[in-house]
């Protein structure tokens, strides 16, 4: 059964069949329920200290790091394998992932980035000035709508509500259900009442489209927060139904963002191959922050050299990380490739199978082209693609960042989340500012694209503020 409250109550539940798969959700009355002790679970879950919550949040990362090495994930690595479309060896490079994504270090900084008093103001009234203080509030309860790309996205906002002491609701993907539960599960085996407590406040649970449930819970029940990820017309279509509950909860939306490679001459090294042929392969370029497409500054030479050695990288990488190819994917992208060639690309590709494939275009993106004669490739069935094109300026490919989400071929993203740069040093700081003035949340180096930071914001929001509300207390009249 899908459904995984982690309290000891059972809540009632509805049994429905959703493709293949029989799920549990619960219901309306289950969900009012669980809400009804909402506030008095925070109120407990606040009273323990912040250090003590980040100890049982990181025992979690290391017994399931403890699982990996031991090879006690093998059955749900070929399971989730099966449901993502992603490689088995791809799963167990996201499996050695979770630790990180539970350090409880890494999480301290990343709050005490968050609230300028540090962590200890989510525990009571922490002091500002003389006679002023601030005290953050759980506003949940918290409910998380995550994406089934990956399996460290949905744990990055839970663990972030649970750490800020919100009652949390999770919805995954149906495609990483079973991974999401399985590392939360790791709560049944730590004990101690910090852990139990931790159980309490945790419910998994997936909800359709159409479900009834969720229905209520976004237009009807008394949730704090709703966090959602991806995009239309889902999107869309939550903020209808949420903007109509007479609670008001707040609405987070984190859209779909891509991400994009710049090189010039100088930056052109081994180094930032194999960096952007790392982040070609990594999760098939279905992240954020995967690199889609790419600009060259310099001579059409000089990127043909860099191409040739990125394409070398990708040989190389495929071996240790192959892909599943279906046999429509590969009569689409053989006829993308043509495409391509047609309209002027060069096109460099694997030998063997149709594993990866860099088209170099001058001046401007042919892309939309190919789309046109092939609307299934689309940016989401793309895998392992990239179109780099070759430009004089560094004006020309800020340029192409600013009109990518206007483009056919990144039709349904919001804009650019992650720029990986491998550029000369005389213009980095400038360029620097000039992304951020665009807009781009996130600029890196292109080396590890992929890699969060504790201290890193999520699409330009601050999320443990976000799941929080500040009380502020003054002890004396101002005038005093």
């Amino acid at each position: 059964m899908l459904l995984t409250p982690f309290s000891n109550r059972a809540y009632a539940c509805i049994e429905k069949k959703v493709g293949n798969q029989a799920v549990a959700e619960i219901s309306e009355g289950g969900l009012s329920d669980l809400f009804s002790t909402a506030r008095e679970v925070q109120d407990r879950l606040c009273s323990i200290p912040v250090e003590e919550r980040l100890i049982v949040i990181d025992k979690i990362g290391r017994a399931w790091a403890e699982k990996h090495r031991r090879g006690e994930l093998e059955g749900l690595k070929n399971e989730l394998s099966a449901s993502t479309g992603y490689s088995p060896r791809m799963i167990d490079l996201e499996f050695s992932f979770v630790p990180s994504a539970l350090d409880a270090l890494g999480i301290k900084q990343n709050l005490n980035a968050s609230f300028p008093l540090g962590v200890h103001c989510l525990e009571g009234f922490t002091k500002a000035s003389n006679d002023e203080h601030c005290w953050f509030r759980p506003r949940g309860p918290v409910f998380i709508i995550s994406s089934g790309n990956s399996l460290i996205p949905p744990l990055i906002p839970t663990t972030i509500s649970l750490a800020t002491g919100n009652m949390t609701l999770l919805r995954p993907s149906l495609a990483n259900f079973s991974g999401v539960r399985a590392v939360y599960s790791i709560l049944d085996e730590i004990g101690g009442d910090v852990a139990e407590l931790m159980r309490e406040a945790l419910t998994i649970s997936y909800f359709s489209h159409d479900s009834p449930s969720l229905e209520y819970l976004l237009s009807k029940s008394r949730v704090g927060v709703i966090n959602f990820w991806g995009g239309e017309p889902a999107r869309t279509e939550i903020s209808r139904r949420v903007s109509s509950n007479p609670n008001h909860p707040s609405l987070i939306i984190n859209g779909p963002l891509t991400g994009y490679a710049i090189v010039d001459a100088a930056g052109a090294g081994d180094s930032a191959a194999l960096g952007l042929a790392r982040n070609i392969l990594l999760y098939d370029q279905q992240l954020c922050s995967s690199p889609t497409e790419g600009a060259f500054v310099g001579e059409w030479g000089e990127a043909v050299e860099f191409v040739t050695r990125v394409g070398k990288r990708l040989d190389e990488l495929t071996e240790t990380f192959p892909p599943k190819i279906t046999e429509s994917y590969a009569y689409v992208i053989e006829g993308v490739r043509r495409s391509l060639q047609f309209k002027g690309s060069m096109v460099f590709k694997s030998d063997s199978s149709p594993s990866w494939t860099i088209a170099l275009s001058k001046s401007r993106s042919i892309l939309d082209d190919a789309t046109q004669a092939f609307p299934e490739f689309g940016l989401h069935t793309r895998r392992r693609f990239i179109e780099i094109v070759v430009v004089e300026k560094y004006e020309d490919a800020l340029k192409m960042i600013e009109d990518l989400p206007k483009r056919k071929s990144f039709r349904g993203i919001d804009g650019v989340q992650s720029v990986g740069l491998s550029v000369s040093d005389s213009v980095r700081e400038r360029f620097c500012k000039n992304l951020a003035e665009m807009g781009v949340f996130r600029i890196l180096p292109l080396e590890d694209m992929y890699m969060r930071s504790a201290l890193e914001p999520y699409d330009g929001m601050n999320l443990a503020q976000a799941f929080t509300y500040a009380v502020y207390r003054r002890d004396r009249p101002l005038a005093a």
